[in-house]
């Protein structure tokens, strides 16, 4: 049985309107493969919500945030000279980081991918740490994003994430280390927002209206820097419009582990189905969680009562 298979068979047997723990319960009996377990655990006191949670018997139940930069970014810059494709450009950033000696590639191209939130998830979930690059007024600026993307939902954390901007004269960088502990390196993780570092720092939407528009607040998720400065934006408080925004992220042989790829592209299509499938008692609101932990996969549901 698929993933698709297995939701909507939760979704069929809770648009039902069967007990909600009987129709666990012959989930668990008739459907779930040998190495999947199923099981529910509570939420806030009060909440007419109830959160099962589909995954391996073997699996921790605990993402390793640190692996494999635990520590906060170098300011220092790598050997070389200023190049002028994407993947040239961003090299000198990424001394002491996973990628520093790894090759290179484009992963999305907002001017052929399309300036879509969706697209942009397609494109760079699972892919690993990769790098933001956008040009804003004939100026680049952006961010490293350790741990990638994964339409996982909530932040990605790392005490490793930094932000640049390209300096006077476009012959040199300069990083911005996160604040505190890194909690918000990656303000949002679901596949249907853009890029967020911290809720502020740097964002792009890729959404809505405007969606090549670009905020930036320095301060509070990224540090300011020797300039002292409030935004990346070349002109403060001046709109902005990204011109071209890629990310670039390493090459990995076949079969070569992928520091925190896990995740899924689909989630909107999943989401989708779920709640077509559910029309009655239960409804299953959101997926919150879908991770690949060795090969078997773990999901969180969240149903609530109405």
């Amino acid at each position: 049985m698929n993933l698709i298979q297995l939701t909507y068979a939760f979704a069929a047997a809770a648009a039902l309107a069967l007990p909600l723990n009987d129709a666990f319960m012959s989930l668990q009996n008739n459907l779930l493969p040998s190495t999947l377990r199923l099981r529910e655990y509570s939420l806030r006191q009060n909440s007419n919500s109830r959160r099962f949670m589909f995954d391996n018997k073997k699996s921790s139940s605990v993402e390793d945030t640190s692996y494999p930069e635990p520590k906060p970014a170098t300011y220092e810059l790598r050997p070389g000279t200023f190049g002028f494709g994407p993947e040239t450009i961003v090299q000198p950033l990424l001394k002491q980081t996973q990628l520093q000696n790894r090759k290179l590639k484009v992963i999305y191209n907002a001017q052929k991918d399309g300036w879509d939130a969706r697209k942009f998830h397609q494109k760079v979930d699972g892919k690993g740490a990769s790098v933001v690059l956008a040009k804003i007024k004939g100026q680049w600026i952006g961010g490293y994003n350790p741990r990638g993307w994964a339409s996982l939902g909530g932040s990605r954390p790392s005490i490793a994430s930094f932000l640049f901007y390209q300096k006077s004269f476009g012959t040199s960088w300069q990083k911005l280390r996160v604040n505190r502990t890194g909690g918000m390196a990656c303000g949002r993780d679901e596949f249907d927002t853009g890029i967020y570092f911290g809720s502020d720092s740097l964002v792009i939407p890729l959404m809505g209206s405007r969606p090549r528009s670009v905020t930036s607040r320095l301060g509070y998720f990224f540090e300011c820097g020797p300039e002292n400065k409030s935004t990346l934006l070349p002109v403060k408080g001046a709109d902005a419009t990204v011109e071209e925004l890629y990310v670039i992220a390493g090459v990995y042989a076949n079969g070569e582990d992928i520091p925190n790829s896990g995740g899924v592209t689909d989630l909107g299509k999943l989401h989708e189905t779920l709640q077509n499938a559910c029309a009655c008692s239960y409804f299953i609101t959101i997926l919150t969680h879908l991770v690949y932990i060795d090969s078997p996969i773990r999901v969180v549901l969240i149903v609530d009562h109405f």
